[in-house]
């Protein structure tokens, strides 16, 4: 099966790319919040929907811990696991491409 890991830098006031996501993922996918992304963990509205729906599809969500940390964003989610960089490099490994945005 042919997985992607998706990884978003961008901070989601910029762009409504979290719902975006959505209509490329499919399951078995995972989506990592990197750089100015992890802000939307600060959004519990927005982001609460995105991750129901996620779960639903069976779409992983992973946020950067160190870009968490450096910008002061605590994870609220359950189902939002924090990566660290070493997690980040298995994630590439365990998927068969990887999309930026």
């Amino acid at each position: 099966m042919t997985t992607t890991l998706f990884t978003l830098s961008k901070s989601w006031l910029e762009s409504s790319w979290l719902f975006e996501q959505l209509g490329f993922a499919a399951a078995g996918d995972s989506i990592l919040l990197l750089q100015d992304a992890v802000l939307a963990l600060q959004s519990p509205i927005s982001l609460a929907s995105f991750v129901a729906k996620c779960d639903a599809n069976s779409i992983s969500v992973y946020a950067l811990a160190e870009d968490c940390q450096l910008r002061g964003v605590e994870n609220q989610y359950d189902s939002i696991k924090l990566a660290s960089y070493n997690d980040f490099v298995n994630l590439v490994g365990q998927h068969s491409k990887q999309v930026a945005w």
